[in-house]
């Protein structure tokens, strides 16, 4: 028979870990809202730059508005009468 002292053995092992696992959670949990918080900062930060016109980019495309590629140059005419690749 093997006895075991008080406060020692298996008992208090588990009790650290549980106290470990305890503080990684509280530490996750404050992460998590902290990153929450960022997100919401920056939702709003986005919606404040899409109703301001001087910031370019921020405001949502119109889709009946033709877009030009950058280095592209093409005249819709010109492309109707020539013959495709």
């Amino acid at each position: 028979m093997r006895f075991v002292a008080a406060g020692t053995g298996p008992t208090m092992e588990h009790d650290e870990q549980a106290e470990r696992m305890e503080h990684q959670a509280d530490h996750m949990e404050h992460d998590s809202e902290q990153v929450g918080d960022q997100i919401d900062e920056t939702r709003r930060d986005w919606e404040a730059k899409e109703q301001d016109p001087r910031v370019p980019g921020a405001q949502p495309e119109d889709p009946d508005e033709e877009r030009s590629i950058p280095g592209v140059e093409a005249d819709e005419e010109i492309l109707r009468e020539e013959p495709g690749p």
